[in-house]
């Protein structure tokens, strides 16, 4: 059984914090159908320090709870992808690199966002998806430079 780590429970409170404060002060382009959610910026940093996935879900559930479509798919089904998706984007950067795991954690939220926009607002899902891709993409992939940089600044795991 692993050691329990006070340090990374503070690093993944810590993100979450980040990623909602983020969220709330962007909060007008945050939840627009169209989003583009500042906040994303961070989630590159789950590439480097494979704990830090279990801050996604947080910062994800609390930035949602403003949203004016919170409900189910906001505090459940995103909070359960960006879960995945960070797990899934840490693994294919051990794998390959931190681009190709960004890559595909911006793939797997558009995906999600628009699936969900697509359900619950009858949007056309092409159309907001590919939207969101390039918002993602631009964060995401965007933030790994950045947030490489962060991960450096932190105490070793």
């Amino acid at each position: 059984m692993p050691k329990f780590q006070p340090r990374k429970l503070a690093e993944v409170a810590l993100v979450a914090a980040a990623y909602t404060a983020l969220g709330y002060i962007f909060a007008p382009v945050s939840f627009a159908v169209l989003q583009f959610r500042v906040a994303e910026i961070v989630k590159p940093l789950v590439l480097y320090r494979r704990h830090l996935v279990w801050s996604l879900p947080l910062g994800v559930a609390l930035v949602n709870l403003a949203s004016p479509y919170a409900g189910a798919w906001e505090l459940l089904w995103m909070p359960a992808m960006n879960l995945v998706g960070g797990y899934l984007a840490w693994w294919l950067g051990q794998i390959s690199n931190a681009y190709v795991g960004a890559s595909f954690l911006a793939g797997w939220i558009a995906l999600a966002v628009a699936l969900m926009l697509t359900v619950v607002l009858h949007l056309p899902f092409w159309p907001v998806f590919f939207s969101l891709l390039v918002s993602e993409s631009l964060l995401i992939v965007g933030g790994v430079p950045l947030m490489r940089w962060v991960s450096q600044k932190l105490p070793p795991e």
